[in-house]
């Protein structure tokens, strides 16, 4: 067990950032909201346990785990990538991505562990987030690291190692359904080198999707958030029910909700390019919060 005794503080200054709507656009399980008024959220990180909070372009964070505190946060929310120049970009594709942006300016694509992620989103197959964030935490209750952070108790995310030993009954017993084998059949894919995770950032997005669609209960969905929310490919797009809604609503009137995926893959290629999975960021949020 870890604990902290004392907290230190970080503060950096950030531009075209919004912690609210990066964290509650639907890229992660493992942040709740600490004080809404305060806009302020606590989060388990890879390593260690954040507590961060904004106000204007100040982003003040505390932890238990203060190594490289910064690098870890300037890399877990791309504050290294200039937003400022993307959003002045995509701004221009057209009036609907003009008007999403105007509403969500802010949101950054997350730079989530790997392993992690790719056990979330399979969770995360036919299932809501409280529920998936329900079994990220039971998972990590149960097998992960635990640390005592202001008085509380959190879990860091099990390695593939620490889960090699458990039973698809056990994964079971921590809420995730019919997913429990392929929960397993992934840990032992990874352990047996079928993916090698620590060469993802080596292999071109094709390969690398094509690697993540033979892992049993990943599917083009769930590849393209692991790869757009973990691996850096923002020119993904990753298509759910309120993505299939908000293209339907406003690309495809025409085809009167009879468009198939590969036409919105078509159109997210040719019109956002290599911005397509931010763009689907704001176009899904703007879609669920009704800001349209």
């Amino acid at each position: 067990m870890i604990v902290l005794r004392e907290k230190e503080e970080l503060c950096i200054d950030i531009d075209c950032f919004n912690l609210k709507y990066t964290l509650e656009c639907g890229q992660c399980f493992r942040w709740e909201v600490k004080s809404s008024e305060e806009n302020t959220y606590m989060g388990v990180v890879k390593d260690r346990v954040l507590k961060v909070k904004q106000k204007e372009n100040k982003i003040f964070v505390y932890s238990n785990n203060t190594d490289s505190l910064e690098e870890v946060v300037r890399n877990y929310f791309d504050f290294n990538t200039n937003y400022e120049d993307i959003e002045a970009k995509i701004i221009e594709f057209d009036s609907h991505v003009k008007e999403a942006l105007s509403n969500t300016s802010g949101i950054r694509i997350l730079n989530q562990d790997f392993f992690e992620t790719l056990i979330s989103y399979i969770i995360s197959a036919n299932n809501n987030i409280p529920r998936i964030s329900k079994s990220v935490k039971e998972i990590s209750k149960r097998y992960g690291k635990r640390i005592c952070f202001e008085d509380k108790e959190y879990y860091l995310f099990p390695t593939p190692e620490e889960l090699k030993d458990v039973t698809i009954e056990e994964y079971r017993k921590c809420g995730v359904g019919f997913r429990d084998k392929y929960i397993y059949s992934t840990v032992h894919d990874i352990l047996n080198g079928k993916l090698d995770i620590n060469k993802i950032k080596e292999k071109d997005t094709l390969t690398l999707r094509e690697e993540l669609l033979n892992l049993k209960g990943v599917g083009p969905k769930v590849a393209d958030c692991i790869l757009l929310f973990s691996c850096n490919r923002s020119e993904v797009f990753p298509i759910d029910v309120w993505v299939e809604r908000v293209m339907s609503v406003l690309y495809f009137k025409e085809t009167k909700g009879k468009m198939k995926k590969k036409d919105i893959l078509e159109y997210a290629k040719n019109n956002f390019g290599n911005y397509a999975g931010i763009v689907q960021q704001h176009l899904f949020y703007n879609m669920r919060e009704k800001m349209f």
